[in-house]
């Protein structure tokens, strides 16, 4: 029986908008999924993603990222890439607060330091969860068993009645792995879905 659902931040509770991402693509000359590669697959965004390293090394090269992928600087897309990110997926928070009538919510994202003052005390929506699981604040980060088992534990139930939703693959089956019922996120609609099938109600 599920007992808790789990939400990942970018892609699911935040928005992310893929259409604003291909457009900065486009005008600055990168690859699709140039972007997105270069902000959070690079190493120095691992790192940061645990509490190592430091901002700056990440933006310095993210922009070394953008450089090679580009053959050319484009420094403008500093000012530009924040646009990516649109707020909140405000169906998937109005799910998520149903859902706290009859069971355990969490957050459970990879993110720097800041997420909580930045985003979830910015966007008023730090009494939405029961625990946030952010994993520079624990030092580590999906798909890594250990944060899913971490999380279950905060939340105080098995992680076997864990179901946790994300829009990375990777992220999915660390989750699976753990023990958790896990899927992809499409969009609010789908995840209503999902959780439907799995006996979950509000």
């Amino acid at each position: 029986m599920i007992q808790a659902v789990l939400f990942d931040y970018g892609g699911v509770i935040g928005r992310l908008d893929s259409e604003e991402m291909r457009r900065l693509e486009e005008k600055y000359g990168l690859p699709e999924g140039g972007l997105f590669s270069a902000l959070f697959e690079i190493p120095q965004w691992k790192e940061l993603a645990v509490g190592r390293g430091s901002e700056q090394g990440w933006l310095k090269a993210v922009l070394a990222s953008l450089y090679e992928l580009a053959g050319r600087p484009i420094p403008g897309i500093r000012q530009e890439w924040p646009k990516i990110w649109r707020g909140l997926n405000e169906d998937v928070v109005s799910l998520a607060r149903k859902l706290r009538a009859r069971y355990k919510v969490g957050l459970l994202t990879n993110a720097t330091i800041d997420l909580e003052e930045m985003l979830l005390e910015h966007h008023g929506i730090t009494d939405l969860f029961d625990v946030v699981i952010n994993s520079a604040r624990v030092g580590l980060a999906k798909p890594d068993v250990r944060i899913f088992h971490l999380a279950a534990e905060r939340l105080g139930v098995p992680t076997s009645a864990c179901v946790f939703t994300d829009d990375m693959p990777h992220n999915v089956e660390g989750a699976r792995e753990a023990g958790m019922r896990a899927f992809q996120f499409q969009d609010a609609a789908h995840l209503e879905s999902e959780l439907r099938a799995l006996g979950v109600e509000w």
